[in-house]
Order: C-alpha cells, then structure tokens, then sequence
C-alpha cells in the first residue's frame, strides 16, 4: 500500500517541506555526533565514524557532482575530474600559505581559472567520444603529480613532499557551537549517548566550522547544479546525451554546449579541490591521480549516474568503505592474509559488480523505488507530464513513466 499525493497540492508541499527540514536538521546535527568519533563493532572489528572524515567525504560530493554534470547529463565520458581538483587543491593551497589569502577567497580565482582550462580540453574532445575521450582525459590524471612536482613549480606546490597549510579556520566567537552541543546533550535518553558531555574544545569547535563551511559550499554548489539542469540550457545539456542528431536539428549547438558543459564540470571539480584543501590541510602529488579518477567514477556508478543526490552517496562512500574495509580485523572464511594490503580498493570493486546487478541505476535509484512504494506522486488533473522532466529514474520511481530501463539512461 502507498499513499498517493497530488502533485502541486497543499499535502505534496508539506511533503517537500518536511523531507528537506528532516535533511537540513541532519545535516546540522551530525558534526556535534560524529565529533565525538563514534564507533561500532561487528564481531571482532571496530569501524569508527570521525569528523574530518566526513568533511572529507563533502569535499568529494562536488567532485563526483561534477563529474556527474558530464557523464551522467551530457554523456562524455571523463576520466580526468581528479586533474581539476588537483588544480583547485594546489591554487587554494599556494594563495592561503604564500599570499596569505582566506580560503573562500581564492575560490575567486579557483573557478575561473578550472573553468577555463576545462574548456580547454573540452575543445578537442569534441572531435572523440566514448572509450577515446576517457583515455585522453585519463591521461590529465595520470601527468597531474608529475607536473607538480616539476622543478618550475615545485616552490609554489611543495614538490613531491606536497604542501603543508598552516592556516587554521577557527570557529567565529558569535557561533554558540558549545552551548549548541550542551543542548543536544541535555536531550532525554539519547542525548549523552549520541552527543556526549556536550563540551568542545578548540579543536572541536574549530572542526564543527569547518564542516559548516565545507556544507554550505557543497549545498550551493547543489543548488546551482540542479537550477542549471532545470534550465533551458540544462534541456540542451541533457538532449545531447539522448540523441545529438535529434539536439542539433532541434537548434541545440553542440559544440558550444559539449565546452561550457565541461568547463562547468572543471569548475566543480576545481571547487572540490578547495573544499579538500580546507578540510585536509595538506596536499600531495599522489593523491590526485589516477586512483582518484577511478573513485570517482566509481563513487558516481554506486550513487547514481544522472542523479544529483546520487553525488551524496558517492562522495561518502569513496571514503567510508576504504576506510571501514581496512578497519576489517577478520571475515568468516577468509585468511587474514587476504585482509592486508589495498582491501578498500577490493570492496570498492566488489560493490560496484553486486550494485551493477541488483541496482542497474546506484542506490539512489533503489532507494527511490522503495520511495514509490509508500509514497507515490501524481500529476494534478489537466496537468500533461512535461516533456522535459530531467531525472528519468525519479519519474519512473513516481509512476510517471511506466516502462523504463534504468541502463538505457546511465549516460555511459
């Protein structure tokens, strides 16, 4: 049984309304949570849940969000947004520890600089596609640690040592993070459970700042992110993807779209690199490159090409389950031998073979036929289903396309 709401209704906007408050109020509240490094165990294994991991997945949400803007809406297939979020890491770091810059500033300089350069290398894509484009920008990934370590630039990167940033962002002294936390610590029979004592040091109120920060970067870049898919130009993005005979008979200019499309997708992913360089506070050669790319796309699948949410699931899960599968002290059947080494790697892969079987289209996709079945939305009366509805796996999810393949529409 499911509940059916029209769309547009008082009852469907209340829907909405209290969907994204219960977000928000998550969103909000978990810093205070996992401040305090919670930790389960499943048999003789520990997995902890920290802070600065979590900012550090946030950080990947815009990357793997861009990189969904190319793949998953406009069809190219890239492998080379870990080359732009390099570029943004090492412009972020080198303006805050040799200019003396504030982090949000250089994002001034961190976008359009990304946005250039990725309209750069989108102008010879447009003669390739499909496994020819991944190779070429596979190879951006793949030459990235090679050029910051160069001796030309190595003052301004760090050389192959990276590049440590001393600058610290402390919490504002009108933000009340630790009468907040005494709050949340007073609630009955969870609070000090979930929260603690309720007291924050410096650190930790500095570490709360930061995720704020790196949420409300990562929010507004969602935001324009789905307005721009909502747009006219969004329906031009999205229609190459389907057809580009149909796109350019229909008026859409391919070649200007294919580039604007991929210097958006730079600019994300340039953005990504400023949101790591804050949280992280270090930046090193090795980690932006090739096994970064590969994550991404990786983070992409198991999320949900063509979905913008899908970005939330990737981001965290190309961090959590390198990190809780190294945390593995033991697994029935297998020889603890098999459990050292690059396992993160191991179950990033395992897991992206089941989700291609049981979830064609990522755990968004799973998660919002499950949706369907308790709460379906319907068109209001005299209301025709528009033609540009963007997120095909959402209608489908809702009722509003009947038959739908969700491979078809994977934009790979």
């Amino acid at each position: 049984m499911s509940g059916t709401l029209v769309e547009g209704s008082s009852a469907h906007r209340t829907y909405r309304i209290v969907t994204w408050a219960l977000f928000v109020a998550l969103a909000v509240l978990v810093p205070f949570w996992a401040v305090q490094t919670p930790s389960f165990s499943i048999g003789s294994s520990t997995f902890t849940f920290s802070l600065s991991n979590l900012s550090h997945g946030v950080s990947y949400m815009v990357a793997v969000l861009g990189l969904g803007l190319l793949i998953g809406y406009n069809g190219q297939i890239s492998l080379g947004n870990s080359f732009f979020m390099g570029l943004g890491a090492y412009i972020t770091a080198s303006l805050v520890v040799d200019n003396e810059w504030p982090y949000l500033l250089t994002l001034l300089v961190v976008i359009p600089f990304t946005f250039l350069v990725g309209m750069l290398v989108g102008i010879p894509a447009l003669r390739i596609r499909g496994l020819y484009l991944a190779l070429v920008t596979l190879g951006l990934a793949a030459v990235f640690p090679a050029l910051v370590r160069h001796d030309q630039v190595s003052e301004r990167t760090g050389g192959a040592n990276g590049k440590r940033i001393s600058s610290d962002l402390d919490a504002p002294s009108w933000l009340p993070l630790e009468s907040i936390a005494e709050t949340l610590a007073k609630i009955p029979l969870v609070g000090e459970w979930a929260f603690g004592e309720g007291r924050l040091g410096g650190r930790e109120e500095g570490a709360i700042w930061v995720y704020l920060l790196l949420a409300a970067i990562a929010g507004i870049a969602f935001w324009l992110t789905r307005n721009l898919i909502y747009s006219r130009p969004g329906r031009s993005i999205i229609a190459i993807r389907d057809n580009e005979t149909g796109a350019a008979v229909s008026g859409v200019n391919l070649s200007v779209t294919k580039t604007l499309t991929f210097g958006m997708s730079a600019a994300l992913g340039g953005v990504a690199g400023t949101m790591y360089a804050m949280a992280v506070q270090f930046v090193a050669p090795d980690v932006f490159g090739v096994n970064l790319a590969i994550f991404l796309v990786v983070g992409l699948v198991v999320g949900g090409v063509g979905t913008l949410s899908g970005a939330v699931v990737g981001g965290l899960v190309i961090v959590f389950v390198p990190l809780w599968a190294s945390q593995v002290e033991s697994v029935p059947g297998v020889p603890e031998r098999f459990l050292r080494g690059p396992t993160g790697s191991f179950f990033l892969g395992v897991l992206l073979i089941v989700l291609t079987f049981v979830l064609p289209g990522g755990v968004v996709y799973g998660a919002r036929r499950l949706r369907s079945r308790l709460v379906r939305v319907q068109p209001s009366r005299g209301t025709a289903v528009p033609d540009d509805v963007i997120d095909v796996q959402e209608a489908a999810a809702e009722g509003l396309l009947s038959r739908h393949d969700p491979s078809r529409v994977s934009g790979l």
